[in-house]
C-alpha cells in the first residue's frame, strides 16, 4: 500500500510543546496542511517510485559524527529491502548535498559538505547545545545531521521543494530523532516563527534569491533578539561595496542574482537588522569540494568555469568565492 505521504507530514510535528514562543502557531499549522497535499500528487511520483515498498527498520545503526552521514552497516537490511534501498536512493536523484551511506551504499554527492561543514566549526564554532535551530534550504538535511553531535533543542530544516522531503521520509524509515525536523517552506515563510531561532544557519541560498535584501528581513523576522546567523555565500573579489548582477546565466544556471562583494555584504546586513558582522574566510570554488559523481548530473564545476582560466566563468564572470561570515540579529 503506498503510504499516505500528506497525512504522515501533517501529523508529525513538534510545534505543541511551545506555548508563547510561537505566537502564529494555529496559522502555522494550516499552512502545513496545505503545503503537505502536494505531497501524494503525481507530480512527485518520479521520487516517490520506491520509496512506499521500504519497510521501517527502527533498529538501525547510526551515525552522524563523522564526515559521511551514516544509516546503518552492511547485512542489516534484508537482501530484498536492499536492493530496494539502492532502488529508492536512485529515484533520489541528483544528490547535490553529502557523502551519505546507506546499509553500505555510498552516495557520493556532488558536494562533499563535508568540507563545509568542517569550516563552519572551525572557523565560527557556533554553539548549538540547547538551542533553537532553523537550517534554511536543508536539502537532504546533511547539515541538519551533523548539527545533532552539539545536542541542539531542537533543528527545523526548512525547504519549499518537495523532492527533499522524501528524503526526510527515507531517512525516518531508519531512524527518528525528535529534535530533527522538516518543513515544506521556503524564507518567505519565516513569518511563522517570529522572534523563535537562537540560531539561523543559511548555507549556499543567498546569491540564489531574487531579492537579496528581503530574504534577510524575513531571517532576521525569525530569530530571537541577539541571535546568530550563520552565512555562507557566494561573493565576488573586490574593495567597494558592490554587486556582479549577472546576464542571463552565471555558471550556466539562470537562478544567481547577487553576488556582492564583502563590503556590500556587510552592508546589506547592516541594513536588514544585523550587526556584528564578522567574515571568517573565503574561498575559491574548488572541484574538490564540488563535481561530478555518479549520483549527480554529468556537468559540475569543471564544466562551469573558463577551461583556459578558471579565474572566471564560462560567461566570462569572475568565479564565484565562498564567503564564511557571521551577525547578530539586533
Amino acid at each position: 500500500m503506498t503510504p499516505d505521504y500528506s497525512r504522515w507530514y501533517s501529523s508529525r510535528h513538534p510545534y505543541n510543546r511551545f506555548g508563547r514562543e510561537l505566537a502564529r502557531k494555529e496559522d502555522l499549522l494550516a499552512f502545513r496542511k496545505a503545503a503537505g497535499k502536494a505531497l501524494n500528487r503525481d507530480h512527485n511520483t518520479c521520487w516517490r517510485a520506491h520509496l512506499g515498498g521500504l519497510k521501517p527498520h527502527p533498529e538501525t545503526s547510526v551515525d552522524f559524527s563523522g564526515d559521511t552521514v551514516r544509516f546503518g552497516l552492511p547485512g542489516q537490511l534484508a537482501p530484498e529491502q536492499s536492493s530496494l534501498l539502492v532502488k529508492a536512493l536512485e529515484d533520489l536523484r541528483f544528490w547535490r548535498k553529502g557523502p551519505f551511506e546507506y546499509f553500505g551504499t555510498r552516495v557520493d554527492a556532488e558536494w562533499q559538505s563535508n568540507i563545509k561543514w568542517q569550516r563552519v566549526c572551525d572557523l565560527i564554532g557556533p554553539d548549538l547545545r540547547g538551542k533553537t535551530v532553523c537550517d534554511i534550504g536543508c536539502n537532504n538535511l546533511y547539515y541538519m545531521y551533523r548539527m545533532l553531535e552539539a545536542d541542539p533543542q531542537l533543528v527545523i530544516g526548512i525547504e519549499p521543494m518537495e523532492k527533499y522531503f522524501f528524503h526526510h521520509y527515507l531517512n525516518s524509515l531508519y531512524y527518528v530523532d525528535p529534535r530533527l525536523h522538516f518543513e515544506l517552506m521556503g524564507i518567505d515563510d519565516l513569518d511563522f516563527f517570529e522572534g523563535f531561532f537562537d540560531v539561523v544557519f543559511c548555507m549556499g541560498i543567498l546569491y540564489h534569491r531574487r531579492n537579496p535584501l528581503l530574504s534577510l528581513e524575513r531571517m532576521a523576522a525569525g530569530m530571537k533578539k541577539g541571535a546568530l546567523l550563520v552565512m555562507e555565500t557566494a561573493g565576488i573579489p573586490g574593495d567597494g561595496p558592490y554587486c556582479l548582477f549577472p546576464h542571463g546565466r552565471y555558471m550556466k544556471a539562470p537562478g544567481w542574482w547577487f553576488l556582492p562583494t564583502r563590503e556590500a555584504l556587510r552592508n546589506m546586513l547592516g541594513r536588514t537588522g544585523f550587526s556584528d558582522v564578522e567574515f571568517h574566510g573565503v574561498f575559491d570554488s574548488s572541484i574538490e569540494e564540488q563535481r561530478v559523481t555518479q549520483w549527480t548530473t554529468n556537468e559540475s564545476l569543471a564544466e562551469f568555469l573558463d577551461p583556459e582560466d578558471p579565474s572566471k566563468t564560462v560567461e566570462g564572470y569572475p568565479a564565484a568565492q565562498r564567503m564564511y561570515l557571521s551577525a547578530r540579529k539586533r
